[in-house]
């Protein structure tokens, strides 16, 4: 048997066979192939001009890269010159703009690799929010990919051994202080052996992913361990995936991959556009596994995927539902493969930490199904503890602990942070709760997912399953949270929507998640308000924490006073004589090209809008409205007045 690697550049290294290779795939027929041996060259190439600018053994470098290529590019010059690699999310907005600045503030010795479109970005960031001192320190440490032209003189390689640390994963989120979970060479070696040996993935495997490889999904599940294997892996990118997820299965299909991946929200996604009568070459019969992770998983929806993948040849049983964690490295439990969707019925109101869940035989109305997760992977350690950490019985609720060598030593600069989460003897408290249920680990929730009102216990996630029956909101788009009111000492319902629109485009979603609320478990929701987006850490778990700390330090505070001058002079359900949609059309074309006075009378393409304009336009409508605007859409309804029209025929 051939001795595992103990760092991820012994892996890389070992990769000799230039037929074994990367795909990254950038469109319909729009592909790059590199080879691993190919992939080492070019990473030294790259780590010589890191080290020009000044970087060296034990530095940090900020990988802040859209492209896929770029980014394995940089992220293996730092693994093979001891750099710490410092993944961040290029995103659009300016949260993901200023957790730039954060992190790069929070590190001992920061470089940073990225385009001069990226950096010009950060530098009007900068510029309107009096950042250029901090920006000027960012730009003295850039390394700019798109003005290198020469990978041929190799850097100098460092002496890697397996307690040197890798990557950090910084926790998503723009605000407050991000968090780095620190993982070793150690640490990710561990948990790559264990979710090899438990998918017992061979050289008949092959990997197609669109997770992004800022997430550990992307960068750990579907390249390092694919890489590990020395087996072929395929790249998209996510927003061409959001563009078109169709493709995602038509090119796996194509490829005859093996291997794939997403989130709950994922699948939901692909389902929304999915039209079988055009899918007739369409073969997935080769999946042996589809993992379904990052986020909580809804039975349901598994059921649907698999149901409508049926006919095109997806095995019953290639859903793999998974429990992880970036403290972890990635992954923490599966299931036993070829096992079949498992779940458990368990009424809600015995959601109850330290007290044994009441499980049902079938769903009943006061229940809510749960999948089960399997059990821990090879080198993984778990139990469920009560309030004084001590391990409880099966079906006994409590919070979740995971120890083991692939499990993160601490957190990047936080000892106290550390103190309160990893016990002195090495167990660390993922923040969820669950119970054991068959043998299999069963996620009940966050530590603060329960909420209690009036003596009564309700589930987040099941309340936000009822709110996701109100139009316009989408799956894991609402979060619910349980907020205490300092007047009274006791929980408030505060209801959290994602929505880009105005507040008056806002305002009838938000009478309506209050009457369905009300309507379903009784309660009486204190707010409804609209957010830019949905804080999530880095393994996709909804941080409610933040958005909870957001709404006590007072940053909805003007937020609610709109709204409660629009419930004033609106009647609840009433119809906005149609201006809404206008509105924010208004406001989108407005937003996109500020230099030109838009009407509604007016036809986009007078505007003086280029094709990238439109683009951005044709995203801002996507977010405010998903799914119901195509880009060909404007020609069809030139006039924003036209467009809002068609928009409302498709919304009522």
């Amino acid at each position: 048997m051939i001795e595992f690697p103990t760092t991820l550049v012994e892996a890389l290294d070992r990769n000799q066979d230039p037929a074994k290779k990367i795909t990254y795939i950038s469109g319909q027929d729009n592909e790059r192939e590199v080879s691993y041996p190919a992939l080492k060259k070019r990473a030294l190439g790259l780590l010589h001009h890191i080290q020009i600018k000044g970087a060296k053994e034990g530095d940090e470098l900020i990988i802040h890269l859209a492209e896929n290529e770029q980014f394995i590019d940089a992220f293996w010059a730092c693994q093979y010159g001891a750099v710490v690699a410092v993944p961040l999310a290029i995103g659009t907005s300016d949260g993901h703009r200023q957790k730039v600045f954060n992190v790069f503030n929070k590190l001992r010795s920061a470089y940073i690799a990225t385009t001069s479109k990226a950096l010009k970005r950060l530098e009007v960031y900068a510029l309107e929010h009096n950042k250029e001192q901090a920006f000027h320190e960012i730009s003295q440490k850039a390394i700019l990919l798109d003005r290198i032209e020469s990978f041929d003189i190799a850097g100098v390689k460092a002496d890697i051994q397996a307690e040197k640390t890798a990557f950090i994963q910084f926790s998503s989120g723009s605000t407050g202080d991000p968090k780095g979970v620190v993982l070793t060479h150690k640490n990710l070696v561990t948990n790559l052996y264990g979710i090899i040996e438990c998918s017992e993935f061979d050289q008949r495997d092959s990997f197609f992913s669109w997770m992004p490889l800022t997430h550990d999904l992307g960068i750990i599940g579907f390249h390092l361990t694919p890489l590990f294997v020395n087996i072929d892996q395929y790249m998209m990118p996510t927003d061409l995936f959001v563009r078109r997820p169709n493709l995602w299965l038509e090119k796996a299909s194509e490829k005859k991959a093996t291997i794939l991946s997403s989130p709950n929200f994922g699948y939901r996604h692909v389902l929304k556009r999915f039209k079988p009568e055009n899918q007739v070459n369409l073969d997935l019969s080769k999946v042996r596994i589809i993992f379904n992770g990052a986020e909580p998983i809804s039975a349901n929806l598994c059921r649907e995927f698999n149901e409508i993948m049926k006919p095109f040849g997806l095995s019953e049983t290639a859903m793999f539902t998974v429990y992880g964690l970036a403290e972890a490295c990635l992954v923490v439990t599966f299931p036993y493969l070829s096992q079949p969707l498992s779940t458990v019925h368990i009424l809600r109101n015995s959601l109850v930490s330290g007290q044994p869940a009441v499980i049902v035989k079938q769903a009943e109305k006061n229940s809510v199904e749960l999948v089960r997760l399997g059990h821990a992977i090879t080198g993984t350690e778990m139990m469920i503890v009560n309030d004084q950490n001590m391990a409880v019985d099966d079906n006994i609720i409590g919070r979740v602990f995971i120890k083991g060598n692939n499990v993160t030593a601490g957190y990047y600069h936080e000892p106290a942070l550390n103190e309160k989460l990893i016990t002195t003897d090495g167990w660390l408290d993922t923040g969820d709760q669950g119970l054991i249920n068959e043998e299999q680990l069963v996620i009940t929730g966050r530590t603060k997912d329960l909420i209690i009102i009036n003596g009564q216990n309700y589930y987040a996630p099941d309340l936000e399953t009822v709110c996701e029956q109100v139009d316009g909101i989408e799956l894991g788009k609402v979060i619910v949270c349980g907020i205490l009111n300092t007047a009274d000492s006791s929980d408030e319902v505060v209801v959290f929507v994602l929505f880009r629109g105005g507040l008056e485009a806002f305002y009838p979603m938000q009478v309506s998640v209050r009457r369905i609320l009300g309507e379903k478990s009784g309660l009486d929701v204190a707010h409804v308000l609209a957010i830019p987006s949905v804080p999530k850490t880095t393994s996709g778990k909804v941080q409610r924490f933040a958005l909870a700390e957001q709404f006590l330090n007072g940053h909805f505070n003007e937020q609610m006073a709109a709204l409660t001058e629009l419930s004033e002079t609106q009647m609840v359900g009433s119809k906005a004589a149609g201006s809404p949609i206008e509105r924010v059309l208004l406001e989108i074309c407005n937003e996109v090209v500020p230099e030109v006075s838009i009407k509604l009378e007016d036809n986009i393409f007078d505007m003086g809008a280029s094709s990238l304009k439109l683009a951005q336009i044709h995203e801002k409508l996507d977010q405010a409205y998903p799914d119901l605007v195509e880009l060909s859409d404007f020609f069809d309804y030139p006039t924003l007045g036209e467009l809002a029209s068609f928009i409302e025929q498709k919304t009522t």
